[in-house]
């Protein structure tokens, strides 16, 4: 019977689900499941039966996106809300609605319908369970993007989770992209124009799921980095305090923000927001603190090449989308109208680089990829500098022989110049690189030619072994070398 080899640094607690592993996945599921149970039970309030898009809190107004009744209405899609019963929506204000609404009644709205201004009276319906089905078809068709990404995200952590239900890192992991996936798909079923009109409780936990960035992902996030690819100090000491800390206290101050915003009609308390700085900064301090010491004291090689993969995806797939975020902020734009759709796709990197460093699968691969990239990074941006600025001069030439502004002969030279010259830039490009960030792959690969120049001329065996053993110490630095010889069968 084969016996299979787990490998190295990967033991069978990792491998195994125990009752850790059984509640996270019961987490990560749950935050859909309960989303999907929140919705249907919203779904029994009276509504317009329209799912609306982000509030413009500057104007006051609410842009119909999805019809979730599937019936014929009186609003269209694209229809802006400004005022319902004769009243002005304000921007961040509870919208005026009239008290004690039932199915079949009617409200009067203001819209906005391309340029004109028209006053509808819209009946209120009592939704089934279809609307959620229309709800997410409608998203699909309106922005597939953060589904799409959302998606598949989860079956990459899903992946590595199932392979390793043990570790701690998959284990976070699977629960921040569990709820990425249920905030993605599922959370804006809950929001509604109507949000104000229902009971005190349901409002509350309304505001909750909403919040839930602050309480639960962006303290998982904090937890994240300290659980991998090494468990710090802080987790390893307090395994199970600090993240009920971290849940709890964040938990509460929403639990009870909420609940105050909801019975007093008021804006969320201000110990909210300062939570979710202080959080933020946590989670900054947390990622850079982690990697920073993990680099200066993590020596073997298995554990350093995760860490790679771990600084790739959170340098390319968190750092930069979050700070396109904050200039978009800063610059006072919008995320619905700036232009950033691409920063999305890079998110997919933060779940795929772990995965890959958790799972161990290609792990060295890492340092193929970053040399790769820097390599025809550079390349790109020298071939395009060239190519531009041979086109300059050309056609400045050609004008000045032919009398000719734009001559094709340019772009084709230019072309023929850029083909010429990619492979011999390309080589001088890679050995510049190796020489500047992989000196000692590139200082490997040097004794490597020249102990193959040796092995070509060397005729005594006691000599050649000798190099050998030299070349292989010096370029893989082993513990020990033996070189067996097979004797002469003649």
């Amino acid at each position: 019977m084969r016996r299979f080899v787990l490998p190295a640094g990967v033991t069978t607690d990792e491998r195994r689900f125990d009752r850790g592993a059984w509640l996270t996945l019961a987490v990560a599921c749950g935050w859909s499941l309960v989303v999907i149970a929140f919705s249907l039970y919203v779904y029994r309030f009276p509504a317009d039966a329209w799912q609306y898009g982000s509030a413009d809190t500057r104007q006051g107004a609410f842009t119909a996106e999805i019809n979730l009744s599937g019936a014929p209405s009186v609003l269209e899609a694209g229809d802006r809300v400004v005022a319902i019963a004769g009243q002005q929506l304000a921007p961040d204000g509870i919208p005026p609605f009239p008290p004690d609404l039932q199915v079949g009644q009617t409200v009067r709205y203001t819209i906005e319908r391309g340029q004109q201004t028209l006053d509808v009276d819209v009946p209120l319906l009592q939704l089934g369970p279809l609307a959620l089905w229309r709800s997410l078809v409608g998203q699909l068709r309106l922005d597939p993007r953060d589904l799409i990404v959302s998606l598949a995200a989860l079956l990459a952590v899903a992946f590595a989770f199932l392979l390793r239900p043990g570790n701690l890192g998959a284990r976070y992991l699977m629960l921040i992209f569990g709820y990425y996936f249920a905030s993605a798909w599922f959370s804006f079923t809950v929001s509604s124009l109507y949000q104000s009109t229902f009971p005190v409780g349901v409002q509350t936990i309304t505001q909750m799921i909403g919040l839930s960035w602050g309480w639960f992902f962006f303290a998982t996030l904090i937890l994240l980095p300290l659980a991998f690819p090494v468990i710090k100090a802080p987790l390893r000491r307090f395994p199970r305090l600090l993240p009920a800390l971290l849940y709890g206290i964040a938990f509460v101050v929403c639990l009870v923000g909420s609940y105050q915003a909801v019975v007093t009609g008021t804006a969320l308390s201000p110990a909210v927001f300062v939570l979710f700085i202080l959080y933020l900064l946590l989670t900054v301090i947390a990622i850079f603190g982690s990697l920073i010491h993990n680099w200066r004291t993590l020596v073997e090689p298995a554990a350093r090449a995760q860490l790679r993969w771990l600084t790739l995806g959170m340098g390319i797939g968190l750092a930069v989308p979050f700070l396109v975020m904050i200039g978009v902020l800063v610059s006072g734009g919008d995320f619905g109208s700036a232009d950033i759709d691409w920063v999305l796709w890079l998110i997919l990197l933060l779940p795929v680089c772990i995965a890959i460093a958790i799972t161990r699968y290609r792990l060295f691969d890492i340092d193929v990829i970053i040399r790769k990239t820097l390599v025809y990074t550079a390349l790109t941006v020298l071939l395009a500098l060239v190519y531009f600025g041979s086109v300059v001069l050309l056609q400045r030439l050609f004008s000045t022989l032919t009398g000719v502004q734009q001559s094709p002969l340019a772009i084709v030279v230019s072309t023929l110049v850029i083909a010429a010259l990619f492979t011999p830039l390309r080589r001088r490009v890679q050995d510049w690189i190796d020489r500047r960030f992989f000196r000692k792959k590139y200082n490997a690969q040097q004794v490597l030619d020249a102990f193959a120049l040796h092995a070509r001329d060397e005729t005594d065996l006691d000599a050649l072994t000798a190099e050998l053993v030299r070349v292989v110490q010096e370029t893989m630095q082993p513990v020990s070398v033996s070189v067996w010889l097979r004797k002469d069968r003649k």
